[in-house]
């Protein structure tokens, strides 16, 4: 049943530790694995290790490959403006049983709410434990050879058991360790790591190496330990609190319920109607294909009809069903004769299952649904200025219910240098690649923040270019570091940072600084734990920032953050309306920008209201004159922000411009 806790906590956000399910499959994992191995070195003195892998291989991957290439497929059919790279890239990574590690690699944060999240996401877990079945298979290899050669033979020899729980205890330790530090430190690389993971797996794997031949606990006892289990498991999903570092000490009770839960089911009919009714027989055959597919699923039904997430777990169990009638069970039950009619079986399985799930996510992405926004009609007034035409263009895409006439390009690429390039800290590129417009022009402005400050910059490099030639702009955007003094990007030091960019700014004394900083779509949570940044704190840590501008330049102007949309690689619908990317400015941008007022207010900012810019009526639409406004939820693409120099120059001129006063 523990499939069904990380299903409804995927799907429902409840129970709020559902997701510990995981855990008890790797504890479950451990032990099922090391009992199959010592089993047949008991059995036969040594281990077969091509046959396990083998094995191994026609257990996960049928099925696996199914859910895969199924939801590639459909999502790349379905959502047209999905970047195929950043889709198939996490889908190698699973392929290879590195997709943790890949994970990793991209800062994902397991519990970032605000984070486009693959749907492939879910295989970091089958990862980890593709790679315990890689590595803990060789182990046992060695300590038979070591044994072998010091007592001639392995079957009963008290040796072997006494050599692996010493690696045993050796990698519990080690990961503990791990578990302990990282957790606390880099809580993303924590979750996901192999490292940090192992002590779930070990103590699944010294539960088998010490229970051996032992004698099961009496029918009273494995009921007390099953009945034990079972609540410490339960109360960990149940009253598991977000402030709580994982996977130490957060899955400690659902690792030592799952222990007890194992020692307790082996005594005569210990816990039997617990573990063994009906229900949980079926979840238990399909779990597998239910972990699978229901992540993507979940996904897919989130992004075509929101409204209709009752619907995923019903779907993902007829999928799962299917999946291990017509995949798992014929791959399993067949021998190496059988493989070829298993895999045509396989395949025509996958068929069915794809071609399905194409039509289904097809017919929802057809049907109307609550979440769409539409737009009051009015009629426009004769554009006067280009802020006036911005808005014109706005009012019209808000009506677009056809993707033919709303979308004529993407938007994305405006050729030439890409000043978004100069917030990437991995590239570190040197400051005269950064700087735009004629090096010995006589005046500078300089462009700080984050990558809002960065999708901002090729409107602040056309606006000089075309009204201001005198003026040339450095970029120091620095990705992920918003423009505050607060560590709320977990990984990055942007205390150091976002200093180095002060002090350059102070050597290069510059005419103006524009600040572009992020206000919506992902909260300001500390590094420190101690909860998301409230108004009064964001305002101290605004000012602070601006404290250390002063004396360094002559004016200070603050480019608001547009308002947070609906990214349109999952709104995008091909069969769906333009107005299903239409979304309301938030109530939270509308909080942070009375916050910034009142900084900008005090500390002599001027600051420019970019909402004309991108929403109209308090709405703000995926598109605008035929291409897409964003490239993400909270990034304009590099074509809008340089169709909107005319505006921006206008709004800056409204806030006293870019002259000392």
């Amino acid at each position: 049943m523990a499939v069904l806790a990380v299903v409804t906590e995927h799907t429902f956000a409840t129970p709020s530790g559902g997701f510990l399910g995981v855990d008890v499959f790797f504890v479950i994992s451990g032990y099922l694995i090391t009992r199959s191995l010592l089993d047949e070195v008991h059995r036969t003195g040594r281990i077969r290790i091509g046959r396990f892998w083998l094995r191994r291989v026609r257990r996960l991957a049928p099925a696996f490959l199914a859910m895969a290439g199924t939801t590639a497929v459909a999502l790349l059919l379905l959502f047209p403006s999905q970047d195929p790279v950043s889709l198939l890239t996490p889908l190698g990574a699973a392929v290879a049983s590195v997709s943790n590690w890949w994970f990793i690699s991209q800062g994902t944060d397991y519990f970032g709410g605000f984070d486009v999240v693959s749907p492939f996401q879910h295989t970091w877990s089958l990862s980890v434990e593709e790679q315990f079945y890689a590595l803990w298979p060789l182990l046992i290899v060695l300590s038979t050879w070591i044994v072998r050669r010091r007592t001639g033979t392995v079957r009963s020899s008290p040796l072997l058991k006494r050599l692996l729980l010493a690696f045993l205890t050796l990698a519990v330790c080690s990961s503990l360790a791990a578990a302990f530090v990282t957790s606390v430190d880099d809580p993303q690389t924590a979750y996901f790591s192999t490292a940090t993971r192992a002590w779930e797996l070990a103590a699944g794997a010294m539960l088998a190496v010490f229970i051996g031949s032992a004698r099961p606990v009496s029918e009273r006892s494995g009921l007390v330990l099953v009945i034990g289990g079972m609540t410490l498991i339960v109360s960990g999903m149940v009253f598991f609190a977000p402030s709580v570092p994982m996977p130490v000490p957060g899955a400690v009770p659902a690792v030592v319920g799952t222990v007890l839960v194992l020692v307790g089911g082996r005594s005569p009919r210990g816990g039997t109607w617990l573990l063994e009714n009906r229900v949980s027989r079926f979840f238990g055959r399909i779990s597998y294909s239910l972990y699978l597919w229901h992540f993507p699923i979940l996904i897919i039904v989130q992004q075509v009809h929101p409204e209709a997430l009752w619907s995923v777990i019903p779907v993902s169990c007829a999928f799962a069903a299917a999946s291990f009638s017509f995949i798992e069970r014929p791959m399993l039950a067949g021998g190496a004769r059988t493989v070829p009619s298993s895999l045509r079986r396989t395949f025509t399985a996958a068929g069915t299952i794809a071609s399905t799930a194409v039509a289904m996510a097809a017919i929802g992405a057809a049907l109307p649904t609550s979440t769409v926004i539409t737009a009051p009609a009015h009629a426009a007034p004769t554009p006067t200025s280009s802020v006036d035409a911005r808005q014109e263009s706005l009012e019209r895409a808000l009506r677009e219910t056809n993707w033919d006439t709303a979308l004529h390009d993407d938007g994305r690429h405006p050729g030439g240098p890409d000043p978004r390039d100069c917030g990437r800290l991995s590239l570190e590129l040197p400051e005269e690649k950064c700087t735009f417009g004629a090096s010995d022009a006589e005046h500078t402005v300089v462009l700080v923040g984050d990558s809002i400050a960065g999708a901002w910059s090729e409107a602040v490099i056309e606006l000089m270019r075309t009204t201001r030639p005198s003026r040339k702009v450095v970029v120091l955007a620095r990705n992920g570091c918003p423009f505050i003094d607060a560590e709320v990007q977990r990984g990055i030091e942007c205390g150091r940072v976002q200093q180095q960019v002060i002090d350059r700014v102070a050597d290069l004394r510059p005419d103006a600084v524009i600040i572009g900083s992020r206000m919506d779509g992902i909260p300001f949570e500390q590094v420190d734990g101690r909860g998301v940044l409230t108004a009064s704190q964001f305002e101290r840590a605004s000012a602070s920032m601006l404290e250390e501008l002063r004396g360094t330049t002559g004016v200070v102007l603050q480019l608001t953050a547009p308002p947070a949309g609906k990214d349109p690689a999952r709104c995008h619908v091909r069969f769906g309306s333009p107005q299903a990317c239409t979304q309301r400015v938030s109530q939270e941008w509308l909080s942070r920008m009375a916050s910034t007022e009142r900084v900008a207010d005090k500390h002599d900012v001027r600051l420019v209201d970019t909402r004309p810019l991108v929403s109209v009526d308090g709405l703000t639409p995926g598109t605008a004159d035929g291409a897409f406004i964003r490239t993400d939820a909270v990034h304009v693409t590099p074509s809008f922000s340089r169709a909107s120099a005319p505006a921006l120059g206008e709004l800056i001129d409204e806030a006293g411009g870019l002259d000392p006063r």
